[in-house]
């Protein structure tokens, strides 16, 4: 009989003004005459299901960020990924519709975004840009508009002194120009041996057996 807990971390956190919490994925736009020097697009929510079965764990990560300029932008959606982690999908919207990327060799992702941006046309390009770090070309991101991503990966967690590690750096990118309006982490966790305990030390969580 598998034993399953399920623990809301972070629960739904609605962020005051003032208040200091970044983001993991971020989109950097290319430069334009109207910004030679852009930053990141602000996020206006973050939201993490995760799954966790036994050793393994999905992650699914689903966010909107904001194009607050008046000029139509391509970027860059950039994520550290744990050591390990493999990538299951990667997706956008455009004009409302789920577009699936492609996971492709870096190279070949190149040539043919580059001709997919002359002909005007969305791409979803995932390749690698360093060691457990992976990026999606995103175009065009339309002016004062909001433009969703979604991620999925997968990895093996971490054992050690008698409890596995799952570990989401929310808190580790500080690019995004404002605070987040909103992130939620939600965590399902099912195992074939007993589980002693959930324990989070970063933040209180509401947890379901």
């Amino acid at each position: 009989m598998r034993s399953m807990w399920k623990a809301v971390l972070v629960g739904l956190v609605l962020l005051a003004a003032g208040s200091v919490s970044w983001g993991d994925g971020i989109i950097i736009p290319e430069p334009t005459p109207e910004m030679p020097r852009p930053v990141p697009l602000s996020v206006k929510y973050h939201h993490v299901t995760v799954d966790i079965k036994d050793n393994v764990a999905t992650t699914k990560i689903d966010q909107v960020f904001l194009n607050e300029s008046g000029s139509r932008l391509e970027g860059t959606y950039v994520f550290p990924l744990p050591e390990g982690a493999a990538i299951g999908e990667f997706a956008m919207y455009i004009e409302g519709e789920r577009v699936t990327g492609e996971i492709m060799e870096a190279s070949k992702a190149r040539q043919i975004y580059e001709d997919i941006v002359r002909k005007m046309r969305d791409p979803a390009l995932l390749e690698y840009i360093g060691r457990n770090t992976f990026r999606a070309r995103v175009f065009p991101i339309e002016p004062n508009s909001e433009k969703r991503v979604q991620l999925e990966y997968t990895h093996t967690l971490g054992f050690s002194a008698g409890a596995y590690d799952y570990t989401y750096p929310l808190n580790t990118e500080k690019f995004s120009p404002r605070p987040l309006q909103e992130a939620s982490v939600a965590v399902t966790i099912e195992s074939r041996q007993p589980i002693k305990s959930v324990y989070c030390p970063t933040h209180e969580i509401d947890k379901h057996i």
